[in-house]
């Protein structure tokens, strides 16, 4: 027989969670002194020390703590599917559901998914957090979050993950710009030019990295950590950039126009997914959501198409 309880793992994570006893015991509402006897008597169960208490700084979690607490969320996390499903058998998706979106994707999917997805399932109590599409696949392998949505160039190992959008980079100029006139573009005709680069972690490992396998070493003159900082900078004839994501309309913040040029060379794609743990069985809601997201890249496809042409 197993001698922990389901509450105890529940109160476990809450404290590592929360970083200190009192924290955790205000945010699942019981006393500071129930929630230390519960941590003492899951450690007397399991035999080992999971936390260090410190009275003036919080808890640490233990070497012990931190793999028992990898456990502890699976173990806890399937629980709430058991409950889950009962419900959602009756076509009503309900749980928690916890999102990391790649920043750079964020001003494109975050509006779809509260609008088309949370909305219209009040039963589920959707959390999204923006960041690194690296970074949120590692917390999602430590059990804080269900799904990632990021390129597939930024996929880590132990990952499984469902393609939403093709992701072709393109050259984006402005409206000045010698080029401006054509559909499409050599990369080694902008070699001698100024580059304005999206400064963020997955463009600096993966984007210049490819640019530069195919044959153009970008001429860095300017950053910026904002897409839309990136295309004013263009807009305003102070270089050329690459990006992958295509907002419907091509003019800046500033109104000004911007032109899209498709690249000649060979460069690959940089598709969107959904990333999700392979090694778990995907609860109800989680794939209703890769249904959503499927759905709508491949409307925002059709969407880019007719802009286009």
């Amino acid at each position: 027989m197993v001698a922990y309880t389901l509450k105890q793992l529940q109160y476990f994570v809450a404290v590592a969670d929360q970083g200190s006893i009192s924290a955790a015991a205000a945010s699942v509402h019981i006393s500071q002194a129930a929630m230390s006897q519960a941590l003492t008597e899951l450690e007397r169960i399991v035999g080992s020390q999971l936390v260090v208490r410190h009275r003036a700084r919080g808890i640490v979690v233990t070497a012990v703590g931190v793999h028992f607490l990898r456990d502890a969320k699976a173990l806890v996390r399937h629980s709430e599917e058991v409950q889950g499903r009962v419900i959602e058998r009756q076509d009503r998706l309900v749980g928690p559901l916890v999102l990391g979106c790649y920043s750079g994707l964020s001003a494109f999917w975050l509006p779809e998914i509260g609008q088309g997805f949370v909305k219209p399932n009040p039963g589920l109590e959707v959390k999204l957090v923006e960041g690194d599409g690296g970074e949120l696949q590692e917390r999602m392998l430590d059990g804080y979050l269900d799904a990632v949505i990021t390129h597939t160039r930024h996929l880590i190992p132990r990952i499984g993950w469902t393609t939403v959008m093709a992701g072709v980079p393109y050259v984006l100029v402005s409206s000045s710009h010698w080029a401006a006139g054509r559909q499409s573009i050599r990369l080694a005709e902008l070699a001698d030019e100024d580059f304005v680069s999206l400064d963020i972690p997955s463009v600096r490992d993966n984007q210049l990295v490819n640019l530069r396998q195919s044959g153009l070493d970008p001429k860095i003159a300017w950053k910026s950590s904002s897409l839309e900082a990136v295309r004013g900078m263009v807009a305003k004839g102070l270089g050329y950039t690459v990006l992958v994501q295509r907002p419907p309309v091509n003019v800046s913040y500033d109104a000004l126009p911007l032109t899209v040029l498709e690249i000649e060379d060979d460069v690959g794609h940089s598709d969107i997914c959904v990333a999700y743990l392979d090694s778990e069985r995907m609860s109800l809601r989680l794939r209703a959501f890769i249904d959503f997201c499927a759905d709508a890249g491949a409307r925002k496809q059709r969407e880019t198409a007719s802009h286009k042409g």
